[in-house]
């Protein structure tokens, strides 16, 4: 296996083997002709103008344009994919930033250029809105043409939609200031193991360090990584502060009653859905809570701290694996699926979809990205740990999602909303963990798996939701044009932090500064869809599991619909319904028996 130690210095990019990374001539043989391609999009993008004031004509005009628009978009969709994967391969390389700035202001072009088709379309009568529906020559871009009609009230006019359009790329600045610090300048300090031993600090070793089983190593980590943060909190306020007002800027300009349901309108979910996690949440903190008493009981420590909350409970239970030993694992547990998704997470491994190992300046975490004509590549930083084999399976979720849906539709509906994003990936998440359970057998490897599996609740679930919350309150402060400070930022985490772990944890001051490390406080309420998503994923996975042979079809049906659907009519597909509580409850009363499970055996 060839991946980076858990001690020592990180290699180079070009120090890792081809054979371990993404092949990306899928989409270019060679910077060179992505140069050429986006010289042909600049060229093609301003024929777009040409029909602005002329949509009223005919129906035959509007679907011209959608067309037109549809095909640039695509083109764009490529140019940008390949510039941000080849970017984040190394966020040092000042070539492929320059090549991602490129592609952003080429992005920020063509909504620019196109920015007249909404509001010049919302302005046509109500009977001429419903014809564009009926009509047989615009069914390809029904869609889209309902959304808009849905939400013609937030539409501006032709200029100020211009204007907005004209400051996108002015308004991802706040994100990009945070990945660039978060991911390319910020150093952590070394820290030593037991014998003396130097071990980097890094974003992609930092979980693994605090499940060492040595608790110095896991208290030195956690406190060389905020000790990093405290040392740059002003920037990162200010960072954040800035995407904050650009939200609650578009929602006050689009005539929204705030930030919040301005986000969640695109995806067509009400306040309600957000609410509603939370209060469910809250409402099983007690669960959480005893899970913390027994993991305080079973470490055998006076004091538990937000540095003992990743270690395994299983005292010297570690596993190891080779990425091949993970390959084979991951599509063993894929079998339930069928052959379909099994083939498709194996032209992954073979094609070279994923990029697998750490390296200087590479992206932290993990993620699947692609386009409609690419594979949909998949970024991680592989170690071997257990942890490693749930995010391969969790990104080959997204992945096989995006194959599916962009196989089984075209263009204009083949990009499924953010909300049913998190469901793939997590039902891969629980299928390998089932297939573990069914294999690990002792009282040691049934422990260790009610551990995990707890844990992916508390991380995905609990901790999620406390995301949600942290992002709803602070946007709202913002929206009472109150100012964002570190002070206020790191007093208001380290309360809803303890609030959520309970009086078990000693809840130490660096914990405050956590917000300033999280990257999807900049994705507009992104965090609330991985609770929802999971508490779905839960629903349909035990129905997998369960034997239901036919409800596969049902789900891959799900996947396949891509975009071609509001997303809780997509899980409607799957027997899933969220606009009750019904599904979060389950998932919550799931956690509680694993407790109780746990509590028993320990």
């Amino acid at each position: 296996m060839t991946s980076n130690s858990d001690k020592g210095e990180i290699k180079s990019r070009s120090d890792i083997e081809s054979r371990f990374k993404w092949d990306l001539s899928n989409m270019y043989s060679s910077d060179d002709e992505w140069k050429a391609d986006l010289e042909r999009l600049r060229s093609e993008i301003n024929e777009i103008g040409k029909f602005e004031g002329t949509l009223s004509e005919s129906n035959r005009r509007i679907a011209k344009l959608f067309r037109l628009y549809d095909g640039l978009e695509r083109s764009m969709e490529k140019v940008f994919t390949y510039a941000h994967l080849k970017h984040d391969e190394d966020l040092t390389d000042s070539k492929y930033k320059s090549m991602f700035d490129m592609a952003m202001i080429a992005h920020v072009k063509l909504s620019e250029v196109s920015s007249f088709i909404a509001p010049e379309i919302a302005s046509m009568g109500d009977n001429r809105l419903e014809g564009l529906l009926e009509d047989p020559e615009l069914e390809f871009a029904k869609v889209p043409l309902r959304d808009l009609i849905r939400m013609k009230e937030h539409f501006l006019s032709r200029e100020e939609e211009r204007l907005l359009s004209m400051a996108g790329e002015v308004f991802a600045v706040p994100s990009r200031v945070f990945s660039m610090l978060n991911d390319a300048d910020l150093r952590f300090p070394s820290i030593e193991d037991s014998s003396g031993n130097p071990i980097e600090v890094t974003h992609g070793r930092y979980v693994g360090l605090l499940m060492s089983p040595d608790r110095e190593i896991r208290r030195r980590a956690f406190k060389s990584l905020y000790s990093s943060y405290d040392s740059h909190i002003n920037t990162f306020c200010a960072s954040l502060e800035g995407e904050m007002k650009h939200r609650v800027f578009n929602a006050r300009a689009r005539k929204y009653d705030g930030a919040l349901q301005a986000s969640l309108d695109w995806d067509e979910v009400s306040v309600d859905v957000y609410e509603n996690l939370i209060r469910s949440v809250r409402d099983n903190l007690p669960d959480m809570y005893r899970y913390q008493g027994i993991r305080k009981k079973a470490l055998s420590i006076d004091e538990l701290h937000m540095w003992d909350v990743y270690v395994p409970l299983v005292k010297d239970f570690e596993r190891k694996f080779t990425f091949e030993e993970a390959k084979e694992i991951v599509i063993a547990a894929l079998e339930p699926l069928g052959e379909e998704v099994v083939g498709i997470a194996e032209e992954a491994f073979r094609d070279r979809w994923i990029d697998r190992y750490e390296s200087r300046g590479k992206r932290s975490g993990a993620y699947s990205s692609g386009c409609y004509d690419s594979p949909p590549y998949i970024l991680m930083n592989f170690d071997g740990s257990i942890r490693d084999l749930f995010t391969i399976i969790h990104e080959l979720g997204h992945s096989i999602h995006t194959y599916l849906s962009n196989k089984s539709q075209p263009h204009i509906t083949a990009d499924y909303k953010i909300f049913v994003a998190e469901v793939a990936s997590t039902v891969n998440e629980i299928l390998l963990l089932e297939y573990l359970k069914d294999r690990w057998r002792s009282n040691e490897e049934r422990l260790f798996l009610i551990n995990h599996h707890i844990d992916g609740f508390k991380g995905t679930v609990f901790r999620q939701t406390m995301f949600a919350e942290f992002e709803r309150d602070i946007t709202s402060t913002v929206e009472r044009d109150e100012p964002l400070t570190p002070e206020m930022l790191s007093s208001a985490y380290f309360d809803l932090n303890s609030n959520y772990h309970g009086p078990h944890i000693e809840s130490d001051s660096e914990i405050g500064l956590e917000w300033a490390r999280i990257p999807h406080f900049y994705y507009n309420f992104y965090v609330y869809k991985y609770a929802t998503g999971y508490s779905a994923a839960n629903a349909i996975a035990s129905s997998i599991t369960g034997g239901k042979t036919s409800f596969v079809d049902n789900y891959l049906d799900m996947l396949r619909a891509g975009g071609s659907k509001p997303p809780l009519e997509v899980l409607g597909m799957a027997n899933v319904d969220l606009r009750v509580t019904e599904p979060i409850d389950r998932g919550l009363e799931k956690f509680s028996s694993l407790v109780s499970e746990m509590e028993r055996m320990i």
